[in-house]
């Protein structure tokens, strides 16, 4: 394992030494991780294409025009 040395803003270490007290169970190196797996996952677009994909009846120029299709 990698032994890394960082430097955080003041208010970033007194929020993060905060947490820490009132997580016992949790450890520096382990939210560190945790918050690096997230950030540093690829991301996946597949989901947000099957999103786009559900819109197949809206009408021409409805994004440039949305005050002509109001209720």
């Amino acid at each position: 394992m990698t032994q890394l040395t960082i430097e955080l803003p003041d208010q970033l270490a007194a929020q993060l030494t905060a947490y820490l007290e009132t997580e016992p169970a949790a450890t520096l190196a382990e939210l560190i991780q945790e918050a690096l797996q997230v950030r540093l996952v690829p991301k996946d677009g597949s989901k947000l294409l099957a999103l786009a994909g559900i819109v197949t009846d809206a009408p021409r120029g409805a994004a440039e025009h949305a005050e002509d299709f109001e209720d």
